[in-house]
């Protein structure tokens, strides 16, 4: 047989193949060969190159879904003549999309807030306020802005996205999103409280008359009245809108509640000589819910008719939450007797669902995602939504409040962290 030529070093490339595949299966057994290292790098920057394209395809998609939600708004704005109302809440979109594509700090983060006054939710993160400046934290850890505010007497109340902080008992308040300031306005009479809707619609209670502004500060509604406002709430509609006062009738302290609405001139009052309204929640477009100092009530929007009551039965009305599903959380207690602490959780038709003993000195209640949470000195004493004590979260210092966003944050006066729920304990087993 005529052999074929081969040229210098292929039989010995054929033969080193054979020998490798001789060494890889011996008994009909695979032997595995480790990577080199030159492999390994090839294959983690192979890994690297798949994870940056990850990221680029989700900002794009990010970016994308941003831009269509600019597109519809400005086609909605423009078939409803909405123009200077969704250019303000275009504005709004803007801020969410720039935020969200900026990398995170991650929890926990500082906290150099002097003089901290309150804190509110604001578009997944929160807003704060001290004595001296109003700072804003998107949901990822980022410090969003900063502002050096100058009042004496500072409040803040927000909207989905913006913030309103006002000088109360003076006469000046702005508007503040996460990237600008919208705009400023010194009342002819002093501030005495102001409630924003989701939208950027405020409402602005002065001595002697009551105005609500649109999202552009256009002024859309006046009431007069002499009242002094204890609180005030606006419906999801963010046209509806109940304010609560006090007032004196024959020697009694009672309470009455405007419900408004700014599409028309006629506004219904409910009255009552045994309590003084200090919170109110819309349930839905047809009740509102009023905490007054020794009771609680739901009523009708439509005529104020009282739907369902809760008693106090005596106790004093420390502090008051709500929990996602409008659930009313109550704190009884006056700050300086243990045994006077105790926690009520309600549901919406006033049904008492959970009701725990507390047994310390408590500085408030707050809602939390998953429940309810007291918060003391050292410490976040933690509760499910039926009462049940599910643990203790202990802190350096004392916490200054709780607010839930996008996650369930922990105020200190140093840091903020993420307050982690504790598990609900397991029901124990009878003997």
């Amino acid at each position: 047989m005529e052999q074929i030529p081969r040229r210098p070093g292929q039989e010995s490339k054929v033969n080193q193949s054979a020998e490798r595949e001789n060494a890889q299966i011996q008994g009909n057994s695979i032997v595995l060969t480790h990577p080199t290292e030159a492999e390994m790098k090839v294959r983690r920057a192979a890994a690297a190159r798949e994870e940056r394209m990850r990221k680029r395809k989700h900002k794009r998609n990010v970016r994308l879904a941003a831009a269509l939600a600019i597109i519809a708004a400005c086609v909605l704005a423009y078939f409803t003549g909405l123009y200077g109302a969704s250019l303000a809440l275009l504005g709004d979109a803007v801020d969410s999309v720039t935020i969200a594509l900026t990398p995170g700090k991650g929890f926990p983060i500082p906290f150099t807030l002097s003089g901290f006054q309150s804190a509110l939710p604001l578009a997944g993160g929160f807003a704060a306020v001290g004595d001296k400046d109003l700072a804003m934290y998107s949901a990822n850890g980022n410090e969003v802005r900063r502002i050096q505010h100058g009042y004496a007497r500072p409040s803040i109340t927000a909207g989905s996205t913006r913030v309103c902080i006002y000088n109360r008992a003076g006469h000046e308040l702005r508007v503040e999103s996460r990237s600008r300031t919208l705009y400023e306005a010194k009342m002819e009479d002093p501030i005495q409280l102001c409630t924003m809707s989701p939208n950027g619609t405020l409402a602005v209670f002065t001595r002697g008359r009551l105005r609500v502004y649109d999202p552009m500060f256009k002024e859309i509604y006046v009431f007069k009245t002499q009242d002094l406002p204890t609180a005030m709430s606006f419906a999801e509609d963010n046209r509806r809108f109940a304010a609560g006062v006090p007032y004196a009738e024959g020697g009694m302290l009672g309470g009455r509640v405007y419900l408004m609405d700014t599409r028309r001139s006629e506004y219904v009052t409910i009255s009552n000589n045994e309590g003084v309204p200090v919170r109110l929640q819309y349930l839905t477009g047809k009740k509102i819910m009023v905490l007054y100092d020794s009771f609680a009530a739901v009523y009708s929007t439509e005529d104020g008719t009282e739907l369902s009551r809760y008693d106090y039965g005596g106790r004093m009305l420390q502090s008051t939450a709500f929990s996602e599903g409008r659930t009313p959380i109550l704190l009884f207690g006056d700050g300086v007797h243990s045994a006077m602490t105790q926690l009520t959780i309600l549901n919406s038709e006033l049904e008492e669902i959970g009701r725990a003993n507390v047994n310390a000195n408590a500085n408030r209640v707050a809602a939390g995602r998953e429940g309810a949470f007291v918060l003391t000195n050292n410490g976040v004493l933690c509760y499910a939504l039926d009462g049940v004590f599910c643990g203790k979260v202990e802190t350096q210092t004392k916490p200054e409040d709780l607010v839930r966003g996008r996650k369930t944050f922990l105020l200190g006066q140093n840091q903020v962290s993420v307050l982690e729920m504790p598990a609900r304990p397991e029901p124990q087993s009878a003997a």
